[in-house]
């Protein structure tokens, strides 16, 4: 077959250890390891007058991603459009007026109205929005207005690239989508965390517990906090490493128990290499999101043979069998994580098997499969346009 000729279109940076933005590079990689040929649009060539996040999304960027496409296209000839975030509405207009045989593809890494919907839901049990009642009023009506570029790529689109089914169900329930116009396509862990193989399950790791994860509310960091603090007050022995930015390190010794703050170890971001010794010195990982798309640092624990507790939402239904590759449970429940963890933690001979079955399940999934999936769903929207 033929590589095809794709022009991906991305507003975030360049960064391979970074989430979407690292999907993102892997992804574009991997395809063009396979032969295709890929001109990368990243956030630091869109231009961007608007500083706040909302109007941005709102009033810039959906005009901002038509003229990148629209002058990609006139000089150079595509097969497919990729452009991540449903703020490509007006591109995707563009292209079918201008350019009808190229396929217009939207990549969601976790599909905004979904997000939108979780987050109300938890900030209502957690009280997580404590703005003024005017920012509120105004951020709802920003969302409101936000929401009708979701319903314009899903009618505008050839495609959607989702990461999770659970995503794919939505789209298809909330906006009508055709199942053949979505595909559902699961990242991977760094190559170099795969070719090495786990290190042995010791008892040392089975009592140290990890989180790497972004300090946001949709992360869920007072779910994280909990169940170590609950953990602590169980366990003697057992040892605590958060992984985040260290401006947010002061507001997560707010959140541990007195008890916790003198076992936890807090580290800053740091590369995707030195990230994999920190995976390697643990043994149980929590991941308790109110919502993810895969979740990044899930799929990089489950390759590093940790045993996953995680939340049954997005990527992790996909990627955990409950029990055997991991442990799920219900999202919201510091009680449910923490007594997870403490059962793992009494389960010698349970997490070495769980900790083989991770790493098996993690290495199904590499960035050579994702590309070839995502080419063959590009080939199959080019060909039901030119069907058309």
């Amino acid at each position: 077959m033929e590589p095809l000729r794709i022009l991906n279109v991305a507003n975030v940076r360049e960064d391979p250890n970074a989430g979407a933005a690292g999907a993102e590079f892997q992804t574009i990689r991997a395809l063009r390891a396979l032969g295709h040929y890929v001109d990368a649009v990243w956030s630091d060539q869109i231009d961007r007058r608007i500083s706040h996040g909302n109007l941005h999304y709102l009033l810039e960027l959906p005009r901002r991603y038509e003229e990148v496409v629209v002058a990609k296209l006139r000089k150079h000839p595509y097969d497919v459009v990729h452009v991540n975030q449903p703020h490509g509405f007006r591109a995707a207009q563009a292209v079918h007026e201008h350019w009808p045989a190229v396929a217009f593809i939207h990549r969601s890494h976790g599909f905004e109205p979904r997000v939108e919907e979780l987050r109300r839901k938890w900030e209502r049990v957690y009280g997580g929005e404590n703005r003024a009642a005017w920012r509120r009023g105004a951020t709802s009506v920003l969302e409101s207005l936000l929401r009708r570029h979701s319903s314009a790529i899903c009618r505008l689109a050839d495609g959607h690239l989702l990461c999770s089914s659970e995503d794919a169900g939505y789209m298809k329930m909330r906006y009508g989508v055709a199942d053949e116009k979505i595909v559902v396509v699961t990242h991977a862990a760094p190559d170099s965390y795969n070719v090495a193989p786990p290190l042995p399950f010791t008892d040392e790791r089975r009592s140290h517990v990890l989180y790497v994860g972004q300090f946001t509310f949709i992360k869920a960091p007072m779910i994280v906090a909990e169940a170590m603090s609950r953990v602590a007050a169980a366990r003697e022995d057992a040892r605590f490493t958060w992984v985040a930015a260290g401006a947010d390190h002061e507001a997560i010794r707010a959140l541990a128990s007195p008890g916790l703050r003198l076992r936890l170890n807090l580290l800053d971001w740091m590369p995707q290499d030195a990230l994999r010794a920190v995976y390697d010195s643990a043994g149980i990982f929590l991941f308790p999101s109110f919502f993810e798309g895969t979740g990044k640092a899930s799929i990089e624990a489950l390759s590093r043979g940790l045993c996953v507790v995680a939340t049954a939402v997005g990527g992790m239904r996909d990627m955990i069998e409950n029990g055997v590759s991991g442990v799920l449970v219900e999202p919201g429940s510091s009680i449910a994580v923490a007594t997870s963890v403490l059962s793992l933690m009494n389960d010698a001979a349970g997490v070495r098997r769980m900790s083989e079955a991770a790493a098996a399940r993690a290495r199904e999934y590499t960035w050579q499969r994702t590309a070839s999936r995502t080419a063959d769903f590009y080939r199959a929207r080019i060909q039901a346009k030119q069907v058309r």
